[in-house]
């Protein structure tokens, strides 16, 4: 029995297709944004760029087995997937508020031999199925308004222990859930108030932090970022401040990223002769689109764009051939989760959003993100190959019960 490629890659041949040109793109990429580090002598380039390999490789192998294992086994597990990830966003704020952050932010818990993770990458990816299942057995009652109440906590708390330190995550998440409420047929009258409220509430709070950050830069005040800050408030002020107010002159990330983006002008300057990722101290990370620009220019950013919306395309035509609640939802809030990521990413490279801290999935350098996006792919493609299955049970039965009738007839 020969044992090749379609053995392992089961699901969407699509799919399969996008992410592994996503992540050759970002070997490429991020091999060549890491280059500034040869520069310093506590870090090493071929280090850096093995330690991302790595993590391709095991993200890989993790969406494999994800991807073979029965899609009912997601839906039980997500019910004390949702505790471990609400314990573990509590404990990541405790730390940060008692001891801080190396990093800068709350992001991160330090466990022992596995080290760093972000427990907000593990919620999200559990949240999302966690509502699935949720609404999947709540149908009979979905219209009523405690049902609805009930669907609503779960995605009110998880965002909730994130907001203070990652707000980008939190209203993704909100906003994906939020979404699948929807497109799970709850009562539009009770959605349809709670978005508006929750519009409200924003528009509210933005003009508040908007209003803040005028008076501070009236003032003159010099805004301190590196506080420990329980809702990270000042941080926000100062993207703000640098979003709206941007010095053209002034020696930024955001104005270093418009260099890269500039200086790609239609097709770019070849891969690993970027010269502006080399002053960029995140291009491997958050701004690791606008060095894909200057290197790959204005064709191979819009072949990017296009890459995910594929991505997001292929998982729609999965949701809707799909019969069940769960398998629906699931997969659409998936593909939802990662497409809305890959979007905000994509507009703080160019200038069109604050800075948020917001990866490229699959392109940006590896880590609890790229782990959990492939495990995110890995359920989309079980999902998928269980439709297969199904489907092509169908069409045996089928012809089987056309060949008996056939049979019958000629013999009659």
């Amino acid at each position: 029995m020969k044992i090749g490629a379609k053995y392992y890659l089961r699901g969407d041949k699509v799919i399969w297709i996008v992410i592994i040109i996503l992540s050759f793109i970002s070997l490429i990429e991020v091999y060549s944004s890491i280059g500034k580090f040869a520069y310093d002598k506590e870090a090493n380039t071929i280090f850096l760029f093995l330690k991302h390999l790595g993590i391709i490789c095991f993200t890989y192998i993790a969406t494999i087995i994800m991807s073979r294992i029965d899609y009912h086994y997601f839906a039980r597990l997500s019910q004390w997937g949702y505790y471990i990830s609400v314990i573990a966003l509590i404990a990541t704020f405790v730390t940060y508020m008692s001891f801080g952050s190396s990093k800068g932010a709350g992001r991160w818990l330090e466990i022992p031999v596995i080290g760093n993770f972000q427990p907000s990458e593990i919620a999200k990816f559990i949240l999302v199925i966690y509502t699935a299942r949720m609404v999947a057995k709540a149908k009979d009652s979905i219209k009523e308004l405690d049902t609805f109440k009930k669907l609503m906590i779960p995605i009110i708390v998880i965002p909730a222990l994130i907001f203070p330190q990652n707000f980008s995550t939190a209203g993704i998440l909100f906003v994906t859930c939020f979404t699948m409420l929807f497109l799970g047929n709850v009562n539009s009258k009770y959605w349809f108030r709670v978005a508006g409220a929750g519009l409200l509430v924003s528009a509210i709070a933005f003009c508040i932090v908007i209003n803040k950050a005028d008076k501070a830069q009236q003032e003159t005040t010099e805004i301190n970022t590196a506080k420990i800050d329980a809702f990270r408030s000042d941080t926000w002020m100062q993207r703000i401040i640098d979003w709206r107010e941007n010095d053209k002159e002034a020696n930024t990330q955001i104005n270093t990223a418009r260099k890269a983006i500039a200086t790609g002008s239609l097709t770019g300057v070849m891969p690993g002769n970027t010269i502006q990722g080399r002053l960029l101290s995140e291009s491997h990370n958050d701004f690791i689109y606008a060095i894909i620009i200057e290197e790959l220019g204005f064709v191979g950013g819009i072949s990017i764009l296009f890459l995910y919306s594929v991505l997001f395309f292929r998982c729609i035509v999965i949701a809707r051939n799909c019969n069940s609640a769960f398998r629906s939802l699931t997969v659409s809030g998936l593909g939802l989760l990662i497409y809305l990521q890959a979007l905000i990413n994509m507009g703080v490279a160019v200038g069109y959003l604050p800075v948020t801290g917001q990866t490229l999935p699959f392109i940006s350098y590896g880590g609890t993100s790229y782990l959990f996006t492939g495990c995110a792919i890995g359920v989309i493609q079980s999902i998928c190959e269980s439709f297969k299955i199904e489907k092509r049970a169908l069409e045996t039965a089928e012809k089987n019960n056309n060949t008996v009738i056939n049979n019958k007839t000629i013999n009659e």
